[in-house]
């Protein structure tokens, strides 16, 4: 197995940590005639107690082992958060799994009833490569059918940055920052693959926000995001996202919306429901007024 993309991956990632940090934030002094930004390959390397050689090496993605007490003491050295120290070890280990077998094309039908029995809020599945697995009818009705969309779409970086969602968040930004930050931390074990390289590749040719964010190398798990969405239908929207791990040793996961009380989201949603049963296509193709007259939409 090429593990050169992990190598280069955990090499990109060291960087840009260094490189966010100020001298005065580790004890050392500032330095105002320095041009670069951040610590120098040294500091790192003094910090975290071992060699500069050895570590600018870890930064040219050379291929060394490193043992878990060095990647410890540099996660010290770089003053990574437990999710970034995660994700530190989980780039270094080339002995990890692949991976998880998970069908591309559904999920059982207990998790399904689980989905369907969270109407009318919104929820959906998610397998470990963030590839849309399942939904709900309340997911079909808040943002549209995932079923229009090709399978090889169906996948939570090109629902944010293949312009599905953008036109719907209003907080656009943040959240799909967030996603992107969250399948970064949660794919670590798998840079390698060549469903990752793809991936990444095809959403950096379509997307200069997906472009410049990755370069950023934000490392985030998941914690309750709050999503303002402008529906076309019943106006403004706003939702509570929750995700539970399925404990099955899958890798799925399950993204709940609740609304937030006092914002009448409940009342929408309902109403949302309602309408979903009145039409024969599910997706609700919504009529909207323009200058020149009525416009046929759909969201995903």
């Amino acid at each position: 197995m090429n593990y050169d993309q992990r190598r280069a991956e955990l090499a990109d990632f060291l960087k840009t940590r260094r490189l966010a940090l100020q001298p005065e934030e580790v004890g050392l002094p500032t330095r105002t005639s320095r041009r670069t930004p951040g610590l120098r390959r040294e500091d790192v390397a003094d910090l975290a107690g071992i060699s500069a050689c050895w570590y600018s090496q870890l930064e040219q993605a050379r291929n060394i082992r490193v043992s878990d007490h060095v990647l410890n003491s540099l996660a010290e050295a770089l003053r990574l958060n437990a999710e970034e120290r995660d994700y530190l070890l989980a780039l270094a280990n080339e002995d990890a799994r692949s991976s998880a077998n998970v069908p591309a094309d559904g999920v059982p039908p207990a998790l399904q009833r689980i989905l369907d029995s969270q109407h009318p809020h919104p929820a959906l599945a998610l397998g470990p490569r963030f590839n849309i697995l399942a939904w709900n009818q309340a997911r079909t009705d808040v943002y549209g059918d995932l079923a229009k969309i090709p399978p090889a779409h169906r996948h939570m970086l090109w629902l944010f940055f293949g312009g599905h969602m953008r036109e719907l968040i209003q907080n656009w930004e943040p959240s799909a920052r967030s996603v992107l930050a969250e399948f970064r931390a949660a794919t670590g074990l798998y840079v390698h693959e060549p469903w990752f390289t793809t991936l990444v590749r095809e959403l950096g040719q379509s997307s200069t926000d997906f472009r410049r964010w990755w370069r950023q190398h934000e490392i985030e798990r998941h914690h309750v995001t709050t999503r303002e969405v402008e529906h076309p239908f019943v106006g403004r929207m706003v939702l509570e996202e929750s995700v539970l791990v399925v404990d099955d040793r899958s890798g799925r996961r399950v993204i709940l919306e609740i609304p937030q009380p006092g914002t009448g989201t409940e009342k929408k949603l309902t109403a949302l429901s309602w309408q979903s049963h009145q039409v024969q296509d599910p997706s609700w193709h919504v009529l909207r007024k323009s200058g020149s007259g009525e416009q046929r939409t759909n969201h995903f």
